[in-house]
């Protein structure tokens, strides 16, 4: 098996040189860089990614933590994180934590083990804890959509209360005037930014106890749950807007079972724009998340901390975009 020395040998260069041009450390000349790259696939040359750490004390891979794998959103986010890092020569670990604080700081601990060189946080409750974790070795972490007070690092989100609330607005100036609300997850920030939105939305009171309002969660089952209570509770709605795209899905077909037409007897509003979203008949009105920019985004952001340490952490928030389809 050749050995660094043996590339080194046949380009006529040091091994300091060899391992410039493979580890992107220093600056070469062009024609030593292809004289390197040249006797390495001369010579089949595969090098250490063991010694390469232990000589970088880099591992060239990066952790990401995703609250739901099963929610077409985040893994759209996730892929944006697998592009730019696969550029950038870094593999991703991916984890999913399910909503539980007691599995993101075990991968955050497990990203440690492996010797993550960051991670790239979606949605995670408990940002602090697993940047302490991480943290403990350096390594830093980008926040995506969800915000983390006092903690600093680079955040990345989408204005989940503008987006709604620009929604419901519209939902409105079409005549609807008894909406119901499909909530995300109690806890959560975008849920509870979007639930904010839609009551303000609406100028209705959120100490009033009989708004037409259920928890869905994220999740499909959860907005036919919410859906079947609604009515039940507020037979007059004319339109039901939901937290996430899901949660919509959910809805409509649980209407569709009931013999409700839609949007002849009832809208339906959804928020993230899926690849789902627009499959479906009706074709779903929804918020448009632009979910592999974010992931693509916060790569860039975590790749910059990881190559100028010193960089200080950055905040940005990106606008969300009403798709209108055939819903509402």
């Amino acid at each position: 098996m050749a050995t660094i020395k043996d590339v080194a040998r046949k380009a006529g260069v040091g091994v300091g040189t060899v391992s410039r041009v493979l580890n992107g450390t220093g600056p070469v000349s062009p024609e030593t860089r292809r004289a390197v790259l040249a006797a390495v696939e001369a010579l089949g040359y595969m090098p250490s990614t063991t010694a390469r750490a232990m000589v970088t004390k880099r591992t060239q891979t990066v952790g990401v933590l995703l609250p739901d794998i099963q929610n077409p959103f985040f893994p759209m986010v996730a892929r944006g994180v697998e592009d730019a890092c696969r550029q950038a020569g870094y593999t991703v670990i991916l984890l999913s934590t399910d909503w539980d604080r007691e599995r993101e700081l075990s991968a955050a601990a497990l990203l440690r083990r492996q010797g993550a060189d960051g991670a790239v946080l979606v949605s995670v409750g408990d940002a602090a804890g697993v940047h302490a974790i991480l943290g403990a070795r350096g390594a830093p972490v980008v926040v995506v959509d969800r915000a983390a007070p006092g903690l600093a690092v680079s955040q990345l989100s989408v204005d989940h209360y503008r987006g709604e609330y620009e929604a419901v607005r519209w939902v409105r100036s079409r005549g609807h005037r008894r909406v119901g609300f499909l909530a995300g997850p109690a806890g959560v920030d975008s849920a509870e930014l979007r639930l904010q939105a839609f009551l303000d939305a609406m100028e209705w009171d959120p100490a009033d106890p009989g708004l037409p309002v259920a928890r869905a969660g994220y999740g499909f089952e959860g907005g036919q749950r919410a859906a079947a209570e609604l009515l039940d509770r507020f037979p007059d709605l004319t339109c039901l807007v939901a937290a996430n795209d899901l949660s919509a899905l959910g809805a409509l077909s649980w209407l569709a079972r009931q013999g409700r037409r839609v949007p002849d007897d009832i809208g339906v509003v959804g928020f993230d724009d899926i690849l789902l979203a627009s499959l479906v008949h009706p074709a779903l009105t929804t918020v448009r998340q632009p979910a592999y920019a974010m992931g693509y985004r916060a790569a860039e952001l975590l790749l910059q901390a990881l190559k100028d340490p010193g960089r200080g952490p950055v905040q940005e928030t990106l606008r969300p975009e009403l798709v209108i389809r055939d819903s509402c």
